[in-house]
């Protein structure tokens, strides 16, 4: 058998969520909800799994990258137009040539795999549409099945889930290269050929995600599914349903209460369990933690706030005093799942997107980084100053050239989304002219003119480890939605950019390190990539005197 994820994000049916990230990015506590789907399919033995893309599939790319996480090896499909879900599968049909199981990549779908392809096989047909009891949710396909579960005008209903199993000959009834959706478009042109079309009715957790309502109960049900697995004396008071493998990213440090690492969480707050919170939290002095409650990654939640029964969503930014309660919070807006309304918050004093001018850093990170950067000043001290005197010598009294370039994203004192500015400090190495200085050719070749750049890191403008600092002319060019993930993480002094890329690189090649750095960025990570440095910045200087002592061969024997 084989598999597809239809990860396309034509529809943005989970506003405002999905106004900023493509639907299998949707949090479901703290992880992508594609990511469920690709973990069934990995228990169900799948190895090789097919994932469709249109928009914002850079996005989900960068996120799940090969799939060796978790084992798998996933290909992405990548489609340049619009093609719904039927006309998905048939731009993907050289892949597919053999029974093949269709699974949502936006969706909550807790399908038992080897059940539905051992219904599929012993009724015979080319499709089974799999189907799920619940009917609650007016917008969702009906069908209707008859005896022998073959889909029929009369019958019992059941909602579509979005899951299928086809065998390849069905893709004959998609025409190339055109629109066309599963349910509007190939089962009836299956049905008015007489193919026998089969329901499977799953036993499983189904949620559609396609409402505020369905998002919030989807972060209560993985949560209280986690409880019940590991702390089933707190599992009372939440919703019945549950999924059969609630994957937690975070540790339980007492029962019902899940803390990522990195976390910095006052003595005096105060927590009821079940709750989860992300890594890299900071949770200030009495807060109060209301059961139910899911934090994400990367969250500021400032003194004397209460949270309670509501989903915070990565980087976001919970000011002092804020009361939120059986909410969906993100950086700019706070949501009722009950009634569907909105509210845009425009206060950063209230909420905003962790990381923007006036949070400023973590004080204890920035803390160890000015240590660690005035250890490193006092070792390199000596060959600083050497090259600070020669270089004023050299360039007449003007041995620093201040470069503007651009960082993180942050929020402007008058609420407008913006990116952090600030002027990379390099040692002089060309004239005005464009010509090397009598130091210039040899600092650049091993990359000293950056030393300087440790004081921006001491300011607060660099990050020891982050993406790429670029010019505000080429920050212009990344206009794709998914180039804007890059501008989540601060600049750095060195970082992936730096370990898989050189001077030589074109934009879109450090542009995609950035973005995946940024997507699966950790502390372990960054100290990882800043430890090996040193052996990258050898590495890449003796390649670069090996490739110059060629250029000179060659120039040599054609002479």
């Amino acid at each position: 058998m084989q598999a597809i994820i239809l990860a396309t994000h034509e529809n943005r049916t989970l506003p405002p969520l999905t106004d900023t990230m493509p639907g299998a990015l949707l949090p479901v506590v703290d992880r992508p909800v594609m990511a469920m789907t690709v973990e069934i399919l990995a228990r169900a033995g799948q190895k090789r799994i097919l994932v469709s893309l249109y928009n914002q599939g850079g996005s989900i790319a960068s996120y799940f990258g090969s799939g060796k996480r978790w084992g798998v090896d996933l290909e992405y499909v990548a489609q340049r137009e619009s093609w719904g879900s039927a006309g998905a599968l048939r731009w993907a049909a050289g892949l597919l040539d053999e029974t093949f199981l269709v699974l949502p990549g936006d969706q909550v779908l807790d399908v038992d795999v080897e059940a539905a392809l051992a219904f599929h096989r012993a009724h015979g047909g080319p499709a089974t549409v799999i189907l799920h009891p619940s009917l609650a949710e007016s917008q969702i396909p009906l069908l209707m099945l008859g005896p022998d579960n073959h889909v029929a005008t009369q019958g019992t209903p059941y909602a579509v889930t979005g899951g299928f199993l086809f065998e390849p000959r069905v893709l004959e009834y998609i025409a190339p290269r055109t629109q066309a959706d599963i349910c509007a478009d190939l089962l009836p042109a299956l049905v008015a050929q007489h193919e026998p079309v089969h329901g499977f009715v799953m036993d499983g957790y189904w949620n559609p995600l396609n409402s505020l309502a369905a998002f919030h109960t989807a972060q209560q049900v993985v949560l209280y599914s986690a409880v019940q697995e590991k702390a089933p004396d707190l599992a009372s008071g939440g919703p019945s349903e549950r999924v059969r493998y609630p994957a937690l990213s975070s540790r339980q440090i007492v029962p019902g209460v899940w803390v990522g690492p990195n976390h910095s969480i006052h003595p005096s707050v105060k927590i009821a369990a079940p709750v989860y919170i992300g890594d890299n939290c900071y949770i200030g002095r009495e807060v109060e933690i209301g059961a139910g409650t899911v934090i994400g990654s990367n969250v500021v939640i400032d003194d004397e706030a209460t949270v309670s029964g509501s989903t915070i969503l990565r980087e976001t930014y919970v000011g002092q005093l804020v009361k939120v309660e059986g909410r969906i919070v993100t950086a700019s807006t706070i949501s009722d799942p009950e009634s569907g309304a909105t509210t845009q918050v425009v206060d950063p004093f209230l909420l905003s997107r962790v990381g923007t001018r006036h949070e400023g850093p973590h004080r204890l990170a920035l803390y160890l980084t000015r240590a660690l950067v005035v250890a490193m000043m006092v070792l390199l001290g000596p060959l600083f100053i050497l090259l600070f005197l020669l270089t004023t010598i050299v360039t007449l009294g003007r041995p620093i050239a201040r470069h503007l370039r651009v960082g993180q994203r942050i929020t402007n004192p008058d609420g407008t989304p913006g990116l952090y500015e600030f002027y990379l400090l390099n040692f002089r190495t060309r004239r005005r002219n464009g010509r090397y200085t009598l130091l210039g050719r040899w600092m650049e070749r091993w990359e000293l003119q950056r030393l300087p750049e440790l004081v921006n890191v001491f300011r607060g403008d660099l990050a020891l480890v982050g993406v790429k600092p670029l010019a505000p002319d080429q920050a212009a060019l990344l206009t794709e939605e998914w180039h804007q993930k890059r501008h989540d993480a601060q600049a750095g002094l060195t970082g992936l950019w730096y370990q898989q890329t050189d001077a030589s690189s074109d934009l879109d090649t450090v542009i995609i390190a950035d973005v995946y750095y940024t997507a699966t960025r950790t502390w372990r990570s960054d100290v990882f990539l800043f430890l090996r440095t040193p052996a990258i910045w050898m590495r890449r200087n003796m390649h670069q005197q090996r490739s110059n002592a060629m250029i000179h061969a060659d120039h040599v024997g054609n002479m």
